[in-house]
């Protein structure tokens, strides 16, 4: 019997203790967040209480005050009321921001076209009240529209209206506008968003001079006006002056921030792989061509030649390679003959490079020398040409007599060069009338000879290395940096020598012409040198005179020539075709 009771009186098992734990633990898990979910709501709604009341506070207080009292310190209108102020009320901080402006009723015109020209209508109070709970943001807001006792008035003061552009010269709404004057009879300091149609209007501004107004954008440029210094004595754009009843415009541009990385580098080495066709040993796949006279041409029957054909070259696989450079056709070709070129990857199976990586790849090339520039060689080390003859009579055949591809192999690295960066932008005159430049700053490259400036506006930029020359500069030197872009610059520099020139070949449409001859001549000198994949070409050691003859030979333009060519210090010149 007392072994009995001892076996029926025995304890918990721990398995029946963890399940026992894991029930109470949901049980008053869920409990305790209920509790806390309702003490949040409970918390929320007093400090959502404690807000209106303060809200509606300040609110009747504005509404206490006379017409021409209402307005807030250094704002327009102007008043006793602090734009921001913080205020405790039951153990919480709240924030409180007041917005009296001018309203412009669309009922008797607006701006210029008000029919009595007075566009300080009536008053809008908005009082804001913000607080923040458990690291959370909140705010409410109160508004109230202030009429005047009798008719409108001008209240000795005009109106300033802003237009903001961005680079297109569309309206750019949502940009921020400061209308800042410390020198009148009570400070202004107002700022306000422009709208929908890129407008800010500051109505019932006092009549008087010396307004300074700034324009500003999250991730945008900025603008201003400016007050005349020593420094600047003549700026373009000078604060702005208001009259009554007057309406004072002034327009601004900003747009997007973009960044501009800048490589230097002493040279470059390049490699060329050359096709010729006396046999078909460098082609790895065609249709409907053949060789003949060492050239590829399209095959014939019976006299009567093929109306299209194509070859794929040998895939072209170096060794070491950096970046792609230039492709260079010799071909032959009528107004009824054509040759394309294409670029693919692969080996047996060919892929065509996609135009975002190659533009224009798909429809293929036509012309006699292409640049590689912008082929990634990472993504892309290895490269198989395809060309592509076609004819419209079946007695004449277009001919190929060489393709070669150069590539760079390898660069060499100028680290820690000093640079002097210029903006074309100009925001004034010294009292010389020589200009003063919204962007000029120094920098210098780091170890590996790259600077990357970012948060830069669109503008074009001059780059000067110090002790150095600029042979090339590649895509340009001014660089053209547009709105909200990522821009790469390189420079290759030479020896600083005391005359130089730089030519670049571009067409009409800006872009440039790698692989034309440019030719430099005066007596006792003359030097010839080919477009790099840029279009440009660098002579140096040269002696400052006026009587320079620069001639250039592009294929598929006509030769340009120009006599009289003034050269002394570091000259460059654009050359459009």
């Amino acid at each position: 019997m007392v072994l009995n009771k001892l076996t029926t009186a025995r304890g918990f098992s721990l398995v029946e203790l963890l399940v026992t734990a894991a029930v109470m633990l949901i049980v008053f898990g869920g409990l305790f967040g209920g509790f806390r979910y309702t003490l949040d709501v409970i918390s929320n709604s007093r400090a959502k209480l404690s807000a209106l009341t303060l809200a509606n506070e300040r609110m009747e207080y504005i509404r206490s005050l006379s017409y021409d009292a209402v307005g807030t310190v250094s704002g327009l209108p102007n008043g006793a009321l602090p734009q921001v102020s913080t205020s405790s009320l039951n153990g919480i901080i709240f924030t409180q921001t007041v917005l009296i402006q001018y309203v412009d009723d669309a009922a008797d015109g607006i701006g210029v076209a008000d029919s009595n020209m007075i566009t300080t209508d009536y008053k809008v109070a908005k009082v804001t009240i913000g607080w923040s709970v458990r690291g959370v943001a909140k705010e409410i807001f109160l508004v109230s529209t202030i009429i005047p006792r009798s008719i409108e008035t001008n209240v000795g003061g005009g109106t300033v209206r802003v237009n903001v552009f961005d680079a297109n010269l569309a309206p750019l709404p949502g940009a921020d506008v400061r209308l800042l004057n410390t020198t009148g009879t009570s400070t202004v300091d107002v700022t306000r968003s422009s709208d929908a149609t890129g407008v800010a209007l500051f109505g019932g501004a006092p009549a008087g001079s010396n307004y300074q107004i700034f324009v500003t954008a999250l991730g945008y440029s900025s603008e201003q006006t400016y007050v005349a210094t020593t420094t600047l004595p003549n700026p373009t754009t000078a604060p702005i002056s208001v009259t009554v009843a007057n309406i004072s415009t002034v327009n601004f541009f900003i747009d997007r921030l973009s960044s501009l990385t800048i490589t230097t580098l002493l040279n470059k080495t390049a490699s060329t792989s050359v096709f010729t066709f006396s046999d078909l040993s460098q082609i790895a796949s065609s249709s409907a061509v053949t060789t003949a006279a060492s050239s590829l041409t399209l095959t014939s029957s019976a006299g009567l030649y093929s109306a299209t054909g194509f070859a794929y070259l040998n895939p072209i696989t170096p060794a070491v390679i950096d970046s792609w450079d230039t492709f260079t056709l010799v071909a032959t070709t009528t107004a009824l003959t054509t040759v394309h070129v294409s670029f693919y990857t692969g080996t047996s199976t060919y892929t065509l490079i996609s135009d975002s990586d190659l533009p224009g790849n798909s429809a293929g090339f036509s012309g006699s020398t292409i640049s590689l520039a912008a082929l990634n060689s990472v993504a892309y080390p290895s490269l198989v040409p395809r060309l592509q003859l076609a004819t419209a009579s079946s007695t004449i055949t277009p001919q190929v007599g060489q393709v070669s591809v150069r590539y760079i192999a390898s660069k060499t690295i100028a680290p820690n060069v000093a640079l002097g960066i210029l903006g074309a932008k100009t925001i004034g005159t010294l009292a010389d009338t020589s200009p003063v430049y919204k962007y000029n700053k120094s920098t210098t490259t780091n170890g590996s000879g790259v600077r990357t400036i970012a948060n830069i506006e669109y503008d074009a930029y001059t780059i000067a290395p110090t002790g150095y020359d600029v042979s090339e500069a590649c895509p340009s030197n001014p660089v053209a940096v547009l709105p909200n872009s990522v821009v790469s610059l390189e420079l290759i520099l030479a020896a600083d020598t005391s005359d130089s020139f730089r030519v670049s070949v571009v067409t009409a449409a800006g872009a440039s012409i790698p692989g034309a001859t440019v030719t430099l001549d005066r007596s006792g000198y003359n030097q010839t040198r080919t477009t790099s994949a840029c279009g440009q070409v660098f002579f140096s050691g040269l002696t400052a005179n006026t009587d320079y003859t620069l001639t250039i030979v592009a294929s598929g333009y006509t030769t340009q020539t120009f006599t009289s060519v003034s050269i002394g210090g570091d000259a460059t010149q654009k050359v459009t075709f």
